[in-house]
């Protein structure tokens, strides 16, 4: 159940993120052309005021840009009257020669003059800057005589609807947004539906060939020991008897996969577990099968590490670790197992050497019915699921299961 939950929250999560990227590219195509657009006309009306000596003509005349003009007021009739702006003629010492300020409110003629020499200093010749509550763009030509006419325009009103339409399009937006998020949410189960249903029956399915198997197994490995008793061990029932084993602990881990995918965290219940011995007993266990391989075995627990676990899944988590890097190891390698606690929790380790693994995607480790060595080689005994499984033990006792690789060294690290 916690992997169709995932699933479900992986599919709403998704289309979220595709939904959302669309909306805001969209809002931010709209609101970039609707401020291009304002501060073009603003650009088109200065250099009109500009044009005409400092004061306005009765119509707007078009800048002929890219982007289209659009229904503005400077259309009308009452253009003229509803435009405020004021003009300041500077000579080349910085000197008001004329100064036009008929049209605004806002400004006297000191600080007219005062607004234009600032604008001058900018060395720009365009630009805005506030004033008390009010936004306005000014503009700095150079006329004929060499003097400088600076034209500034109150363009609060413009560009105010720009803000306000930024506020209330990104609002919309967050509404489609959420809207979208409960429409998706109530419909995404009919999506992963499909899904669900091939999760399902191949659960059911491991489920029962691993049942239908074990019986005509037993009696295969039944018969071969009656044989062994009759006439005597020999290579074919030695043969018979091995591989049987193989595919009972095939079918047992098959089994064991099943039942761990349909369990989920709360079917578990963690008790507070002695990691320390749990360690040593399950290394201790090893230790004889990695001797006999000509290996060594290291191991490095810290006394009295307690944890909040499930028993039986932490010491089946140190087997298949174990198992792995006895299969992994290296000729005469040691494998060396350590246990500390630090800050963020427990952390168990299983480290050993391994030089062919520098080109291996230890990831795939993690996936079901992965081997590394791909040739399949039946001396490396194992189906690729005891990582599968460690990683989901894991999990269900929320923590967690990594692997790296780093001089020669492969490390699986379980963190709780």
């Amino acid at each position: 159940m916690d992997m169709i939950k995932k699933l479900h929250r992986q599919f709403i999560l998704l289309a979220t993120l595709a939904v959302f990227i669309i909306i805001a590219v969209a809002l931010s195509v709209i609101n970039g052309m609707m401020y291009l657009i304002v501060r073009g006309d603003i650009h088109d009306v200065l250099e009109t005021i500009a044009d005409n000596g400092g004061v306005i003509t009765t119509r707007r005349i078009s800048g002929g840009g890219w982007l289209p003009d659009g229904s503005w007021v400077e259309d009308t009739p009452e253009f003229t009257y509803q435009t405020r702006y004021f003009s300041v003629l500077l000579d080349s010492d910085g000197t008001a020669k004329v100064t036009n300020i008929n049209h605004i409110a806002a400004f006297s003629a000191e600080s007219a003059v005062e607004a234009a020499v600032a604008a001058v200093k900018t060395g720009e010749s365009e630009g805005y800057f506030q004033k008390q509550k009010g936004t306005y763009a000014y503009h700095v030509s150079r006329t004929t005589d060499g003097d400088l006419l600076v034209v500034i325009l109150d363009c609060t009103r413009d560009l105010s609807a720009v803000k306000a339409f930024l506020k209330y399009s990104s609002l919309f937006g967050l509404l489609c947004l959420l809207l979208f998020v409960g429409i998706v949410t109530v419909l995404s189960g009919i999506a992963i539906r499909p899904f669900v249903r091939n999760m399902e029956n191949q659960k059911r399915f491991i489920t029962n060939a691993s049942h239908e198997l074990k019986t005509p197994i037993a009696i295969i490995s039944a018969n071969a020991e009656a044989m062994e008793l009759i006439n005597g061990k020999n290579e074919w029932t030695g043969n018979i008897i091995s591989q049987v084993k193989r595919l009972s602990l095939l079918i047992n881990d098959l089994v064991l996969l099943s039942k761990i995918g349909e369990t989920s965290a709360k079917d578990l219940t963690l008790v507070d577990t002695d990691l320390s011995e749990a360690v040593k007993s399950s290394a201790g266990s090893f230790r004889q099968m990695i001797e006999d391989a000509g290996k060594t075995l290291s191991v490095e627990a810290e006394s009295g590490i307690h944890a909040k676990v499930e028993p039986r899944l932490f010491s089946e988590i140190v087997s298949i670790l174990l198992d792995n890097a006895v299969k992994y190891c290296d000729e005469k390698g040691t494998i060396t197992t350590r246990l500390e606690k630090n800050k963020k929790g427990v952390i168990l380790s299983v480290s050993n050497p391994y030089q062919e693994g520098a080109s291996e995607d230890y990831e795939r480790f993690f996936e079901r019915f992965y081997r590394g060595d791909t040739s399949h080689n039946s001396k490396r005994s194992g189906y690729g699921i005891g990582l599968a499984m460690a990683r989901d033990m894991a999990r269900l006792m929320k923590g967690s299961l990594a692997v790296s690789y780093k001089d020669g060294v492969i490390t699986f690290s379980l963190s709780l």
